[in-house]
């Protein structure tokens, strides 16, 4: 009895308290895909993204209610280490994507005693872009690859299960989906559509009540 009590006074301690996180998982992409053969004038090349596609970031959220919070976000998304191959020239890179998000949260189980929290979530935000070339092998530097950056204003969607294991510590299981369209080319295409799939772990603090 004494740790059913215990589960149940955690459960409504989490259901009261604000929350502070990070999370980091993998990103799946579900845009254009520039691995392939592009030619631009005089030079071709190749385009050729590689593995350590990841997403992490941190957040806070406040309650509004038991079934209600608001989170702030802000996330790094590396889409992958980028090869541009042009002949002999090879230049090395990566593209990393900057969200600023603003989201609702909901918990249809928020005024149960359900330990597990299932959530959804909708909202939007920011997505900064940027290209930088970190190293390259080749007489003279293509600057056409050197810097590129993009902004864009979207929405997101998502949800997950939020698990309290301790009274001021909660685990997190967090999918998201998150549409990127640029408005100019970065490596060559603009849609970086992703699903963001993530483990996170927060820090409960200071109680409605």
């Amino acid at each position: 009895l004494a740790g059913v009590a215990t589960a149940e006074t955690m459960v409504r301690s989490f259901n009261t308290m604000h929350q502070a996180g990070i999370r980091l998982g993998g990103w799946a992409n579900l845009g254009d895909s520039p691995n392939t053969k592009q030619t631009s004038g005089s030079t071709s090349y190749e385009v050729d993204f590689k593995g350590g596609a990841f997403h992490f970031e941190g957040f806070v959220d406040i309650r509004i209610s038991p079934a209600l919070m608001g989170e702030l976000s802000l996330g790094i998304l590396n889409r992958g280490d980028v090869n541009l191959v042009d002949g002999a020239d090879q230049f090395f890179g990566s593209l990393l994507v900057y969200p600023f998000l603003l989201k609702a949260k909901v918990y249809p189980l928020g005024n149960t005693g359900s330990r597990l929290q299932p959530y959804i979530t909708a909202g939007g935000g920011l997505y900064y872009a940027r290209h930088d070339i970190q190293y390259y092998r080749s007489d003279a530097f293509f600057s056409g690859f050197d810097t590129q950056s993009a902004t864009s204003i979207e929405y997101t969607l998502g949800g997950g299960v939020d698990l309290p294991v301790a009274s001021k510590i909660a685990l997190d299981l967090n999918v998201a989906y998150m549409p990127l369209r640029f408005s100019k080319d970065l490596i060559t295409i603009r849609n970086y559509d992703g699903l963001a799939i993530t483990l996170g772990v927060k820090y409960l603090f200071t109680s409605l009540r």
